[in-house]
């Protein structure tokens, strides 16, 4: 056990000191920032002044939950593909691969390592990034957030960290099986791609052919009608479809631990507070689809365990 800590002491170090990590860690803040000060310009302008108007802090909250759930997807599969496209096919290109196993070292023990040091790399950088603008935010307003938001937001930043847990096992894995960086690279970047981009796109042309939205047009003095029922099989098919995606399990995750929060942040116009579901109920609801990240996680770490520990390596 001692010695799986020692190789992660090594590759935490070797993570937190690179140009890339470094990188994407200041674009995801540079992100948070711009977005946070867009929506205080959009809030300081949209702000009621009437007594009875929403308060504040429930309204901006909102929006911080919504910046969150907006880019935290981004950023979170990124971040794993990014540090995992070279974790094993990196090493082999350097010849330390070969040094580090000749060492009394196991295989087992370098690959958990490995894993113990991403995990450790990933939860600094989506707390310290999340932590900072959400402070920043709870500063410029004044406002101070209850006991369950703070709740929500923590318990919303290790989903996100377990979510791009999963895009880095994915990426070790492609790097295990890999000859080359740039293979894995380009491999790692097609799923992220593919789960991202391209599935949606066509999650929606299948709903939209099978079952397309009904929208009445107007009678004269009233409004355009939408039919529910076509709507929600509109709904179902995409879910159904994207559901095959880790960025749309993350995605529900989200929505259920800050929906009550970002109802206001969104594209759309204000809409009336909602009551929110208790964090307890929010996470039962969040249930299956944490259990799917889960095992689509543990799943590529066993994949890349078992092909690492039988490669020959030359």
């Amino acid at each position: 056990m001692a010695d799986v800590f020692v190789v992660a002491s090594k590759e935490f170090s070797d993570i937190v000191r690179s140009k890339r990590f470094i990188v994407l860690v200041a674009i995801f803040g540079l992100i948070m920032t711009a977005a946070m000060v867009t929506v205080y310009v959009s809030i300081v302008q949209t702000m009621p002044t009437a007594p009875g108007g929403p308060p504040m802090p429930q309204r901006f909250l909102g929006t911080v939950a919504y910046m969150l759930i907006s880019t935290m997807p981004l950023f979170g599969a990124v971040m794993g593909v990014a540090l995992g496209c070279d974790t094993i096919s990196g090493e082999r290109e350097k010849g330390t691969l070969k040094i580090v196993l000749a060492q009394p070292v196991f295989r087992d023990t370098v690959i958990n390592g490995k894993f113990l040091a991403a995990t450790l790399a990933v939860s600094i950088a989506v707390f310290i990034t999340s932590l900072a603008n959400v402070g920043a935010s709870i500063m410029i307003l004044g406002v101070t957030p209850t006991g369950e938001e703070a709740l929500r937001l923590a318990l919303f930043m290790v989903f996100s960290v377990l979510f791009a847990m999963t895009y880095y096992g994915i990426a070790v894995f492609l790097s295990t099986v890999s000859k080359k960086t740039s293979q894995s690279v380009i491999l790692g970047v097609t799923v992220w791609a593919v789960f991202t981009f391209v599935i949606p796109i066509i999650a929606t042309l299948v709903a939209f052919t099978i079952a397309p939205p009904i929208i009445r047009p107007p009678s004269p003095g009233e409004p355009m009608e939408m039919d529910i029922e076509s709507i929600r099989r509109y709904t179902a098919i995409v879910e159904t479809i994207s559901s095959i995606t880790p960025n749309h399990h993350f995605s529900k995750v989200g929505q259920y631990l800050l929906n009550p929060y970002a109802t206001t942040g969104g594209p759309f116009p204000p809409q009336p507070a909602q009551e929110a579901a208790s964090v307890t109920s929010s996470l039962i609801y969040a249930g299956p689809n944490i259990l799917v990240l889960t095992i689509v996680t543990t799943l590529a770490f066993i994949a890349s365990y078992m092909v690492f520990t039988r490669q020959e390596v030359r």
